[in-house]
């Protein structure tokens, strides 16, 4: 899915694992209003491909993850309710 929306807000959890990346990511989320997009940058692999993407599937939250280098990634979420 493609996010056509300027990010709104960024959080950086580079040096983080779960739970506390999704923690974060959660809590961060809670402080937007509807339609607004964070960025996420991460370096934590399962948190980029597994965590943080089950958590937007089950809110319904569109998102998109962008590899941004080696080990390196930007997701894009967008607050949906």
């Amino acid at each position: 899915m493609t996010i056509e929306k300027q990010v709104d807000e960024s959080i950086d959890i580079r040096g983080q694992i779960c739970p506390y990346t999704l923690i974060e990511t959660r809590d961060k989320l809670k402080q937007m209003t509807t339609g607004q997009v964070l960025e996420v940058i991460s370096d934590y692999e399962p948190a980029a491909k597994e965590t943080i993407p089950n958590f937007c599937n089950k809110k319904g939250y569109p998102f998109e993850t962008v590899e941004a280098g080696p080990s390196l990634w930007q997701i894009r979420i967008q607050r949906t309710d």
